[in-house]
């Protein structure tokens, strides 16, 4: 087999699907119309299965496993001896799906190009003998770009990172994140977009669709349950069949559906027992067989035990990174598979299975379709683009005595040293190579007068104070403590100031989880000081205080709140942050984002809280058991349903403006089958002073039945457009029979059970001051089937000897 590293940039695929097409003779006077050929994926398929035809066994196993990687000069680096056939390297590439070159019988397929970065593309700013750069824009993380609730906006972002995956010359972009957030403390939340499944459905359908449209390929991950960092190559996750397809499950099916991604990308930890990556049940049974995926799986990092068939004969086809797992002593996977097969383990069909499931997507990337790369995305449109939903996104969840918007030309003091060091995004393989970020206290200093003592203060403590860490050599992590300001100085720049601003942050990394401690969670014992001696100072002259949050997710509030005037929560909001923070602030944008996690009372208040991250159940010091002993209650679901406060809903987010919602009415109830839905509209209204968006939410309240319940479910949503003061917009919705129902695991079925289900039309999650619209269904009905027993707890495990009892 012949590696060809050093090739052309047309490759032997668009040769063949030429000749594919056939050869129109350009005096063809017949009569009879042309036939368009419609490239879909079963034409790409078709392609495909002929060219595995061709291949030698060897090179169908190569397709299987990326090349892997070395240890070299201190750090990992490809594999290039076993990678095949790869036309123009793009450095910085995580990894890669081999080609094949092979002279006689005449393929010649590019490996493709693999790129990180769930916020934006994640490769190498400068290239040995280069003078360019080649920096990628960072986007706001995931949790703010849902935070819009705006399935546009999403879908114009996922276009943008298309545009630079494909500009760049890579084939695929290792995104978007999906897993639900369900619990504040894990550290890698900042990715994933909700701890509903329809908002994550949603806002990943959009993105997928938008990167796609634009010829590479994505993958939507960590299929399923990574919802902890702690332990997460090792950690069983015991979760019930039920809550794994109504909570962790229905998003990834609701993109899949939606927007047909051209891979899923396994998890790391197990499930019921079983790596992710080598579970049957969940690759085949369920993705395949029941949804109708038509794309190839491929692991995460060298995930699993090094039982590489195993892997593969569950419909996992492609594992990377390749080689041997250099972290974990597994050996190499290619050689893993050939020993496989060799033993009858892993037959022949299998592996040509995997090949055109593979080839069938490698087919249509950029390195097969013969695309030459420009290395100049537009990255000044780009930008206005993520400052646009960095500004869209962010949640004002306080706003005492409207105290903002400040007005223009206001003398801001500005404290904390996040408005320095601001976060653009959280740490590992989710962190991209902008050329700048915009920090709070730059983005203030445009639109205020900002006290530029302070500011010269906090910076030349930055500079002094600073340190820098590596992260896996995928992202350096800057860090600098807060500084203490007596209370004499904070009264003096409140007497010289009008408004303060202060700036919180909170950095959030792959592969660990935060803690429930000061400093973390909970403001530590110097911004503590900082918030409650800035109030009483600025207060003390009748002046505002403004808090800003840049951080991953959720932080305590409790103990702060009430003593600021306004909340500002920024999340991490890619690389225009500061600019974006001073739209908000000053009005040039209302806010108009709302919370896609529940802010609670306190952190022993998440009904995951008592477990979180596992246990460690062997006595070896290491988690390796996570019991998901909450069910379906997550989040907001939980709260509702079990009268517990909080410290700001689901679904909470206020604007500069009010609005009223009006005849609200259910226009259709065809529910008599399982394709049927409901249907209703609502008007809103802009009932205030000034323009401005608003997000409806629309929440189900089942009848009792002999399946338990949530209080309310979130099963549509819409955002109107920027409407002016007295403007109104009417917004439809449509609820099918698929959403609707539940899933009875006894019977292998989701159905919806009769009675009367009560709608909620609601700005949030609180729906109890909202009247409800009603309809009914008359008798039980089965929406669809699945498979019997899978996704089955290990053997002796019952739901009831790990889920709380309600």
């Amino acid at each position: 087999m012949k590696h060809n590293n050093k090739g052309h940039h047309w490759s032997g695929v668009a040769v063949a699907i030429a000749l594919a097409l056939g050869v129109q003779g350009c005096n063809d006077n017949s009569s009879t119309a042309k036939t368009e050929v419609v490239k879909d994926n079963a034409y790409y398929r078709a392609l495909a299965e002929g060219m595995v035809q061709k291949m030698t066994q060897d090179e169908r196993l190569g397709l299987l496993v990326g090349p892997g990687y070395v240890f070299a000069n201190g750090a990992f680096v490809t594999n290039l001896d076993a990678l095949n056939n790869l036309k123009g390297d793009v450095p910085g590439s995580v990894g890669y799906i081999n080609g094949v070159y092979n002279a006689e019988s005449g393929l010649d397929i590019a490996a493709s190009k693999l790129a990180d970065g769930a916020a934006g593309v994640r490769i190498a700013p400068t290239r040995e003998g280069e003078s360019g750069t080649f920096h990628g824009t960072a986007f706001p993380v995931g949790t703010l770009l849902a935070s819009t609730w705006d399935a546009d906006l999403v879908k114009r972002v996922g276009a943008a990172i298309g545009n630079e995956i494909k500009e760049y010359g890579l084939d695929v972009w290792l995104a978007p994140g999906m897993n639900i957030q369900r619990d504040p403390l894990n550290g890698r939340s900042f990715e994933y977009f909700s701890e509903d499944p329809l908002v994550s459905g949603v806002m990943g359908a959009a993105e997928v669709a938008g990167a796609q449209a634009q010829g590479v390929g994505t993958t939507i991950k960590h299929f399923i349950a990574n919802n902890a960092e702690t332990s997460r190559s090792i950690v069983d996750n015991i979760i019930s069949p039920r809550a794994i397809r109504e909570i962790y499950l229905r998003g990834f099916q609701y993109a899949e559906e939606h927007a047909n991604p051209w891979a899923v990308m396994t998890a790391m930890n197990k499930v019921n027992g079983t790596y992710t990556g080598q579970w049957a049940d969940l690759n085949t049974r369920v993705l395949r067989d029941e949804w109708g995926f038509e794309g190839f799986v491929m692991s995460d990092w060298w995930s699993g035990d090094g039982h590489y068939a195993d892997m593969i004969n569950s419909g996992n086809d492609l594992i990377e990174p390749g080689g041997p797992a250099l972290p974990y002593g597994y050996g190499d996977a290619l050689t893993g598979l050939q020993e496989a097969y060799a033993a009858g383990s892993l037959s022949a069909d299998t592996i040509t299975q995997g090949a055109v499931r593979i080839l069938t997507q490698v087919l249509k990337m950029p390195s097969n379709q013969g695309y030459v790369a420009t290395n100049a995305p537009d990255l000044a449109s780009h930008a206005i683009l993520s400052r646009q939903a960095a500004s869209d996104g962010m949640v004002l969840l306080k706003n005492h005595q409207a105290s903002l918007p400040l007005a223009g030309g206001s003398k801001v003091a500005s404290f904390g040293i996040t408005q320095i060091n601001t976060l653009k995004g959280g740490a590992g393989s989710g962190d991209v190579n902008a050329a700048y970020t915009v920090n709070v206290a730059d983005g203030l200093a445009k639109q205020f007068s900002l006290d530029t003592g302070l500011a010269d203060f906090y910076r030349t403590f930055f500079e002094q104070n600073k340190t820098s860490s590596d992260f896996g050599g995928i992202s350096t992590v800057v860090s600098c403590p807060e500084p203490a300001l007596s209370q004499s100085e904070i009264a003096a720049y409140a007497a010289s100031n009008d408004v303060a601003v202060i700036t919180l942050g909170r950095i959030s990394a792959q592969g660990q989880d935060r803690q429930n401690a000061k400093g973390d969670y909970l403001l530590s014992d110097v911004e503590q000081s900082l918030i409650d001696n800035v109030s009483t100072a600025f207060h003390g002259l009748g002046k505002k205080v403004v808090v800003v949050l840049n951080t991953g997710g959720v932080m305590d509030t409790s103990a702060w709140q009430d003593k600021v005037d306004a909340i500002l929560l920024a999340y991490m909001p890619g690389q225009e942050a500061g600019h974006a923070v001073a739209d908000l602030l000053s009005g040039v944008v209302n806010p108009s984002g709302k919370l896609t996690q529940t802010f609670p009372a306190s952190y022993q208040d998440v009904p995951s809280s008592a477990g979180f991250p596992g246990t460690d159940t062997d006595g070896d010091g290491k988690v390796d058991t996570h019991y998901y002993n909450e069910g379906i209650y997550v989040g907001y679901r939980y709260y509702a349903t079990f009268g517990k406060g909080v410290n700001y809903p689901f679904g909470h987010g206020l604007s500069y403006t009010q609005f009223d919602y009006k005849n609200t009415a259910i226009q259709s109830n065809t529910l008599a089958s399982a394709g049927g839905k409901v249907t209703l509209t609502t008007t809103v209204y802009n009932s205030g002073s000034v323009s401005g968006r608003e997000v409806a939410q629309v929440y189900v309240a089942a009848p009792a039945g002999t399946l338990g319940k949530p209080a309310i479910e979130l099963k549509a949503f819409a955002k109107t457009k920027l409407l002016p003061a007295g403007a109104s917009e009417t917004l439809s919705f449509e609820i099918p029979a698929s959403w609707l129902a539940s899933f009875d695991n006894a019977n292998n079925e989701w159905i919806i059970e009769p009675g009367t289900y009560k709608l909620y039309v609601a700005p949030s999650s609180e729906v109890a001051a909202i009247a409800p619209q009603s309809f009914t269904v008359s008798s039980k009905l089965v929406v669809s089937k699945t498979t019997p027993g899978a996704l089955a707890l290990p053997a002796g495990v019952t739901e009831a000897s790990f889920e709380t009892q309600y």
